[in-house]
């Protein structure tokens, strides 16, 4: 997705993405990862690379079936960021233990709270937009599908279910 290109644009992150088939993992590589891993199996694909803890981990599908894994990598004083709710509280005596933290992102938040940097969600945009426009971070759109209907819809919500969907779907009306 753009997680990829946003952390290689704006940090000095190495940046480890995960798939589990080989068309996906080239697909994080042409993005910009510098190393992709099978998800399926992350304490030992990350031993496969000396990795036995990372400073920071984004959770960008199913927090539940990660999390074990997840607050297993986490370095101390870590950081993991997950935009995914959860359905079944998580335990948190690892994290406690390696004063690692946990955030939540939600892109409503300053919206639904008015806080007092609700114009930074605009900026951010804004930044997002040029980087787009500037050919620094290409689309996540991998599929159209055409006409507004029930088909089209029930099609994109499938594919997004299947748990294979690359980038994005769009339907075009």
């Amino acid at each position: 997705s753009l997680a990829i290109p946003f952390a290689k644009h704006n940090s000095k992150v190495k940046v480890i993405a995960t798939a589990s088939r080989e068309d996906s993992a080239r697909w994080c590589r042409d993005r910009g990862a510098d190393v992709v891993v099978n998800y399926r199996d992350l304490k030992g694909e990350l031993a496969k690379h000396g990795l036995t803890f990372v400073d920071y981990i984004f959770i960008l599908n199913d927090t539940d079936g990660h999390w074990a894994a997840v607050s297993d990598l986490i370095a101390p004083q870590g950081h993991i960021c997950s935009i995914v709710e959860n359905e079944h509280p998580l335990n948190l005596d690892k994290l406690k233990s390696k004063s690692a933290a946990l955030h939540w992102e939600f892109m409503y938040t300053r919206s639904m709270y008015q806080t007092a940097d609700m114009a930074r969600q605009g900026e951010i945009l804004n930044e997002v937009a040029k980087l787009v426009d500037n050919g620094v971070v290409e689309s996540s759109l991998s599929e159209t599908l055409h006409g507004l209907s029930v088909e089209s819809i029930t099609e994109a919500h499938r594919k997004v279910l299947d748990g294979h969907m690359r980038g994005k779907v769009v339907v075009e009306f």
